[in-house]
């Protein structure tokens, strides 16, 4: 085998690219894998070349499993794979690496997060420290490609999954990627709950002659060569947004700008948006980002505790990862549970720790029925709160987090619908509990106090 690589290597990766195409999907393929060229062999190592250094990190990363099975299948025993970009492409990457140099680089970098900053972009989100699995590796792919030709090859891009999946994650890095790689691009994320806002605040400064105008806030979106939508499902039942974001998608689509769009759900399922807004949603290319497997969630804590450095066995990881399977920010909120538990009581960390410490939080709920009402209950009798003023209409700060605390438990508990939760609560709009849940489910992730008021309800409603 040897012998036949040192005659042809280039055949030779071409027939494991063949076997990969088998493992992964045609778009992941296409993006990535596939803009690599076996070149030489020597010593057992087959060097590959890669069109830029993005595609040879995910190699040696991300896929690294998937080749090294690949190459085994078709023979290669035995045989190590070493990935390099050609020369011209190294030295054009680097350049701003090297001696005198150096000073343009850091005000490259200061630029590029002063821009990160002006387009509402975090830098902390990554193409790096995304975690790719079967769940998501499609809209990961697609995500990928548009950072690199922006505008070309996908477009308007919807991305959709249920909340806590990564949706964020994937659309500020593609922002964070194009500012880093093509500086003259002009780059703008927003929400849709804050697109409402702004044009709220827009009309309202207008009729108070204000310094904000409605040209400059659509020079803002209209003129920008990348548009980011964070949960545009934050426009329906929005006439006047409806209408600013129609206008505004088609300035940019005739203009052959790049739109990327997440939501909650699929275009299809939104039924009370205009249908030209939602034609236009399916008129590009939709995927979605499905629960990630035990595997993939596995993968996140033991990403996530490298990073911390903290110091917790593998089997520890695993149990929280079997035990908490609905979305990210969930394990990631029992891992911080987990963590604040073990530091608290002075415990090891142990699966028997693990165990103590998730207790009420992930197994119960399905030992026992439990409907909304005792949800409501539980959480006034925690919060020292009545019940009318949680369904009341004030919006005194000792009730929103006991509110939000009930819409989110409501959801996770019983998985009834926003619509439903809203109505229990005062006849509140699905919109107002969808924007409870996410900022419960935000700072569960964020800090430790939420999570501990989740799980001291939780036993109450649970050992009632």
């Amino acid at each position: 085998m040897n012998e036949a690589l040192n005659n042809n290597p280039k055949e030779f990766w071409k027939a494991v690219l063949g076997q990969i195409q088998l493992e992964i999907s045609p778009m992941v393929y296409k993006t990535m894998v596939s803009r690599t060229t076996g070149v030489s062999f020597e010593n057992d190592t087959l060097e590959v070349f890669c069109e830029d250094n993005f595609v040879k990190k995910n190699l040696e990363t991300k896929f690294s499993s998937v080749v090294d099975n690949s190459v085994k299948n078709i023979g290669g025993k035995g045989i190590k794979i070493k990935y390099s970009v050609s020369k011209e492409k190294e030295v054009k990457e680097n350049k701003d690496e090297l001696g005198p140099l150096f000073s343009q680089q850091k005000t490259a970098e200061k630029l590029n997060e002063e821009k990160r900053i002006k387009s509402n972009l975090n830098p902390k989100f990554s193409f790096d420290n995304f975690i790719l699995g079967k769940n998501n590796n499609l809209a990961y792919a697609i995500a990928t490609a548009i950072s690199e030709k922006p505008g070309e090859l996908y477009n308007p891009v919807f991305i959709y999954s249920k909340v806590g999946l990564g949706k964020t994650h994937l659309i500020q890095a593609v922002g964070n990627k194009i500012i880093e790689t093509k500086p003259g691009m002009r780059v703008v994320y927003t929400t849709g709950e804050a697109f409402t806002n702004e044009l709220i605040e827009t009309i309202q400064s207008g009729k108070g002659r204000g310094k904000y105008t409605a040209n400059q806030f659509r020079e803002k979106f209209r003129k920008a060569d990348v548009l980011l939508i964070d949960d545009v499902q934050f426009i329906i039942g929005r006439e006047s947004t409806q209408e600013e974001f129609f206008h505004t998608f088609n300035a940019l689509y005739m203009s052959g700008k790049q739109i990327l769009i997440t939501s909650d759900r699929p275009p299809k399922d939104f039924n009370s948006l205009e249908e030209r807004i939602t034609s236009r949603f399916s008129s590009g290319i939709v995927a979605d980002i499905q629960n990630p497997d035990v595997e993939t969630r596995v993968a996140i804590l033991r990403s996530k505790r490298d990073a911390e450095k903290e110091n917790i066995p593998n089997e520890v990881l695993n149990f929280i990862a079997e035990r908490v399977d609905s979305n990210i920010r969930e394990l990631e909120g029992a891992y911080i549970q987990v963590i604040t538990y073990a530091k608290a009581t002075g415990d090891v960390l142990t699966v028997d720790t693990a165990a103590r410490a998730l207790g009420a939080t992930v197994k119960e709920k399905v030992v026992k029925n439990v409907n909304v009402n005792e949800i409501l209950k539980a959480v006034c009798l925690y919060y020292s709160v009545k019940i009318q003023d949680i369904k009341g209409k004030r919006r005194h700060k000792e009730l929103v987090l006991p509110r939000q605390v009930a819409m989110y438990l409501m959801k996770e508990i019983t998985d009834i619908p926003f619509m439903s939760i809203g109505e229990l609560l005062g006849g509140r709009d699905h919109t107002t509990v969808m924007h409870g849940v996410n900022k419960i489910q935000e700072e569960i992730a964020e800090t430790g106090k939420v999570t501990q008021d989740i799980v001291n309800v939780k036993q109450i409603i649970f050992n009632d």
